[in-house]
């Protein structure tokens, strides 16, 4: 039996995060990881302020910086309707709103980081088999290399994904919302630059988000019903681009091109409980978010810095982090979940009421936004990481 102070069970972004965010500590922790490193993850990012601060306190932005794109304003509008809301980085005094990189980038600098962890032992790639907790403790089996191997902690952090092994194997039930769409991912090629602004166009049929790449490219995410993304992922090339270009408009410029698609399911899945004696969920594992307002990686990273925070106090007062510690760790998060949660959920369903008097209050509160600064102050204050409870990981380090 291996003992381990923490046991990280993902190695995805948010378990690696959380493995270089207690790099300092001197706890020694097990990060198991079902698959080997890639470089294949198509997905596209919209990081908040808060964010990328917490990837520059881990020291990983310089490695980062090369392929992020900062956004100084967001233009939110609605096809065929009047009324649009802007959001500027001036109306908060920051340099950007935020930063739009690559996945594959992020995983590329975790997994660098996790190389030189001292006190990081990984088993990758190894599957979970079995949890049980037991006597304040959590027993752990998991077949690596095709040899099974027994670790044990009085912590595990399950961050697993939307499919969690860990989520399942404690029996936690998770309320589903299946909104019937899909995301099409894509890279989309512009003829002339974008100007660091990122679009967000609701149409009859979902949304399209254009958000600012380096290069004169736009991150392209079309969410819609999947029998419409199926039909889209059908046409070429060319007639893909065509109709990219008559949904969203010319605020862009005309279209170059577009790079391979992606698709990927839309579901709001949302743990009942993120705490089970010793072990917490975190990130998808706990909650998927529909990605209308670019919540899920954001919050995600919210969570590892809460969570680290209270770690490493206990560690600063010479006290040990216990099971105990995990439900103040909730109590916590969940304020902040929930806020961000709801505004995932009610935008997606928003834009998607097919009414005239729906249309016409959207575009009363989509004017009445972009005209009262201090309630777009807010606004933005929460968009960008800025509101409410901020941990230290999340702030400029003096």
């Amino acid at each position: 039996m291996q003992r381990y102070d923490l046991i990280i069970v993902g190695g995805g972004l948010v378990g690696a995060g959380l493995a270089a965010a207690l790099r300092r500590s001197d706890l020694q922790i097990a990060l198991i990881d079902a698959r080997l490193p890639s470089n294949d993850d198509p997905r596209l990012f919209a990081l908040n302020a808060g964010s990328c601060q917490f990837l520059e306190n881990l020291d990983l932005w310089p490695k980062l910086k090369a392929y992020a794109a900062p956004i100084h304003q967001v233009h939110v509008s609605n096809h065929g309707h009047f009324g649009s809301v802007r959001l500027n980085r001036e109306d908060v005094g920051l340099p950007a709103l935020g930063y739009v990189i690559p996945a594959k980038h992020i995983e590329a600098a975790l997994n660098d980081e996790l190389q030189i962890l001292s006190n990081c032992t990984l088993y990758r790639p190894a599957k979970l088999q079995t949890l049980e907790q037991q006597d304040g403790k959590v027993l752990l089996s998991v077949i690596s290399d095709g040899v099974e191997k027994n670790l044990q902690a009085p912590i595990v952090i399950g961050a697993d994904g939307t499919e969690s092994t860990v989520r399942a194997q404690l029996k936690i039930h998770a309320d589903i919302f299946d909104y019937g769409q899909s995301a099409l991912v894509t890279r989309t090629m512009l003829k002339r630059s974008h100007r660091h602004i990122a679009y967000e166009r609701f149409n009859a049929e979902g949304a399209i988000a254009m958000l600012p790449l380096s290069d004169n490219e736009c991150a392209t995410i079309w969410s819609a019903d999947t029998s419409t993304i199926s039909a889209l992922m059908a046409l070429s090339e060319t007639a893909f681009l065509d109709k990219l270009q008559k949904e969203f408009g010319y605020r862009l410029g005309n279209l170059k091109a577009v790079s391979k698609r992606h698709v990927f399911p839309l579901r709001m899945i949302r743990a009942e409980k993120m705490v089970e004696q010793g072990v917490l969920l975190l990130g998808n594992s706990a909650h998927t978010l529909h990605p209308i307002a670019a919540q899920g990686f954001n919050l995600a990273l919210y969570e590892v810095a809460i969570l680290a925070e209270g770690i490493m106090q206990k560690i600063a007062r010479n006290e040990i982090f216990t099971p105990v510690d995990l439900q103040g760790i909730q109590d916590q998060i969940q304020k902040h979940q929930s806020a961000s949660i709801g505004v995932s959920h009610r935008l997606s369903r928003l834009f998607s009421i097919d009414s005239a008097l729906a249309g016409a209050a959207v575009q009363l509160g989509m004017i009445g936004l972009d005209i009262a600064k201090p309630v777009k102050k807010r606004f933005i204050d929460g968009m960008t990481g800025r509101a409410g409870r901020v941990p230290r990981l999340l702030l400029a380090q003096e």
